[in-house]
């Protein structure tokens, strides 16, 4: 019960009781007051209706003595009126009911029950005794007063209470409105929301609350920023170039080598860049305008990139810089490399500036159609850095800024972009899109927390995963309709499902990366309800994240979208936590219920110490914030039990199992796994 109910309960309650105690000593004293006046009163007109009647008796007058006891008994305010003469004879008037109206409810009239004396008195005439009076009052009239006046306190204390209840929930909701304040910021404490009030309640009690509650905001924010600093400067200093904001030569070939090694990696294109004498333009500029001339070339980079899910970029050394981004094939890597080519000398690099550019690059060829469950043998870093290198040799040799790609035969035949176009087209009009499912373990390895969903499709050569096919999808702007597809699709196979009706599969989630084209379309916001609309009682099961990079761009919309989503019972998660360069201030921001570690840091883990320690960091701000914290790409027991001396919640790779489909088997696949164990 709330405290503004207990309130108003213990109001009423006090005026019912005054109204009691009130009533209790009114009717006390005014029956107290009736009674007597109404015996005063019998007593008086007997009295003085025998002094009259004397005369009329000692002449025998009965005609007389009835027309002046009727005189009197009309009157009303008489009950009985009776006249014993000494030869027997007896005058009497008697009546039931004063008026024509009942007085006054039955109880109310037993519960005062007046108690009238009769009045008696002699009738004499000189020292004679002629006859005996007797007058007895009625009470009706004292009961009707009575009842009036109870009644009329009754209203009026039923007014007064209402209008004091009315006036007291005011004062109380006025009173109580900085202490749902309090409430609220509590409230938003427990959802990682930190904010001080700025206007405190008026009364003491209230203003020490809303005080102390500002003193711990004000701390939690303190260990939270001391705690992100911390982390945030390890990233910054171990995989950030201090100049250009971007990788550094560690932080990329760190994040490449996880790429490549992938069973199913992306295809891709990776890029050396090289300007041309900078040792002599910071000899001729300066190392400021050296500097600055780093930064343009970083941010059209950057700007390059944002558009491309995965890319990377850095600056390996002086004037270097090294890129990677996923492609398809070989004619959709050399139309990325002549974009970035084409963006770089028409702005930073132009020819005004007088400043030559080479671009190296290497075309990294994945079989495109997956075989079965092997994984295919993962492409040495250190060869496909030393191949762009020998075409970025290539390209210096031009007298003029130059790309040149290293050549190599290709396997796969090459599709045009409308091919792609026309292929993904028919798989999202035919819904052809088949779902293999990940299992992500708790650190005890012996139940499952959540699914990863991966994606794959098929044409005539075999099954393709996401991972290649999807830079056409961003190429093409697909990616909202391809997600809203993943998600139907999966929705279908719960519905049908029969294990996850099981009470041991509650509280899985089935995790869908969403795309950051996905969360900026408002459409696929509406889509994205209505499709939860049709299958209401499957999308509790579903969890959406995105990756840390691309929040930046994205994080309004995907705030508003996470909101919608919560109220569905759908968990927002951030994936590939640690690529990103934004600080960690949005862990607090959006709503979120787990992070996803990058399985670049997983790897090796238990020969990366600072690794360790960055995972430990974001371990310990996660768990502040009562987040989840699941790391991937788990595929060597030592960095199983290097992962769980960080503190996670959950791992998943293939070390544990590939990908699996359908979800029947997904699903009965913890139970052999643990027995196995």
């Amino acid at each position: 019960m709330t405290l503004r109910r207990q309130l108003s309960l213990m109001a009423s309650a006090l005026i019912l009781l005054l109204l009691t105690g009130n009533l209790f000593v009114t009717l006390t004293n005014s029956s107290g007051y009736f009674q007597q006046q109404l015996n005063s009163r019998a007593y008086d007109a007997a009295t003085s209706l025998a002094l009259s009647m004397s005369n009329a008796v000692a002449d025998g007058d009965k005609v007389k003595l009835e027309r002046m006891i009727d005189v009197l008994f009309d009157r009303g305010f008489f009950s009985e009126i009776s006249l014993q003469l000494i030869d027997g004879s007896q005058i009497q008037r008697h009546a039931a009911q004063a008026t024509q109206d009942t007085p006054a409810p039955a109880w109310f009239i037993d519960l005062v029950d007046l108690t009238i004396i009769a009045a008696q008195t002699d009738v004499t005439q000189g020292w004679q005794r002629l006859g005996s009076l007797t007058v007895k009052s009625h009470t009706d009239f004292a009961y009707r007063d009575l009842w009036s006046m109870v009644r009329g306190e009754v209203i009026w204390y039923l007014w007064m209470a209402l209008l004091s209840l009315v006036s007291l929930q005011i004062v109380l909701r006025w009173m109580f409105k900085p202490l749902e304040r309090v409430e609220q910021q509590a409230l938003d404490i427990s959802e990682r929301n930190l904010y001080e009030l700025e206007k405190l309640p008026r009364a003491r009690e209230l203003r020490r609350v809303g005080l102390a509650m500002n003193q711990m905001v004000r701390k939690l924010k303190s260990i939270f920023l001391e705690q992100s600093a911390i982390t945030e400067k390890l990233r910054e200093e171990s995989y950030l170039d201090d100049v250009t904001q971007l990788l550094n030569r560690r932080g990329f070939d760190q994040r490449l080598q996880h790429v490549l090694e992938l069973p199913d990696g992306h295809s891709g294109v990776l890029l050396l860049l090289q300007v041309k004498d900078f040792a002599s333009f910071n000899q001729q500029q300066g190392r400021e305008a050296g500097d600055e001339l780093l930064v343009r070339i970083g941010e059209v980079l950057d700007q390059w990139r944002s558009e491309h899910t995965d890319a990377l970029i850095s600056r390996r050394t002086g004037a270097d810089f090294s890129l990677y981004i996923p492609t398809a094939d070989m004619l959709h890597s050399e139309e990325q490399v002549k974009h970035c080519f084409n963006l770089l000398s028409t702005s930073v690099l132009s020819q005004r500036s007088g400043i030559e550019f080479h671009i190296g690059a290497i075309f990294l060829q994945r079989s495109l159609v997956e075989q079965g469950t092997q994984s295919q043998a993962p492409i040495a870093i250190v060869d496909v850095l030393s191949k762009a290198d020998a075409a970025l040799r290539q390209a210096q040799h031009q007298p003029q800024s130059r790309f040149q790609f290293y050549a190599q035969p290709t396997e796969n035949s090459e599709r045009t972009a409308s091919e792609w176009k026309a292929e993904l087209d028919k798989v999202l009009k035919t819904e052809a899109i088949e779902l293999h499912y990940q299992p992500i373990l708790n650190t005890r390895a012996d139940k499952v927390l959540h699914f990863e969903v991966l994606s794959r499709i098929h044409d005539k050569q075999g099954m393709i995963s996401a991972a290649h096919f999807w830079p056409m999808i961003e190429r093409h702007q697909l990616a909202p309709q391809f997600d809203l597809l993943v998600i139907k699709t999966l929705l279908q196979q719960l519905q049908e499902s029969k294990e996850l009706k099981q009470e041991q599969y509650q509280g899985i989630k089935f995790c869908i990366n969403l795309s950051p084209a996905s969360v900026l379309s408002e459409d696929f916001h509406i889509e994205l309800e209505v499709l939860f609309n049709e299958y209401p009682q499957w999308h509790e099961f579903l969890a959406v994240e995105v990756a840390e990079f691309a929040i930046s761009h994205i994080e309004s919309q995907l705030a508003r979208l996470a909101h919608r989503l919560k109220a569905q019972g759908v968990e927002l998660g951030i994936d590939q936590v640690g690529t990103g360069s934004l600080a960690f201030a949005y862990l607090q921001r959006l709503p979120l219920s787990y992070l996803r570690i990058a399985g670049s840091f997983n790897r090796g883990l238990h020969l990366a110490l600072d690794h360790k320690f960055f995972i430990q960091s974001m371990v310990q701000i996660a768990h502040n914030l009562d987040l989840q914290v699941l790391g991937e790409g788990i595929e060597s027991e030592n960095d199983i039990e290097a992962l769980r001396q960080t503190g996670v919640d959950g791992m998943g790779g293939y070390y544990f199992t590939p990908p699996i489909t359908p979800l029947a088997s997904a699903l009965s696949w913890p139970v052999s796994y643990i027995d196995r164990e």
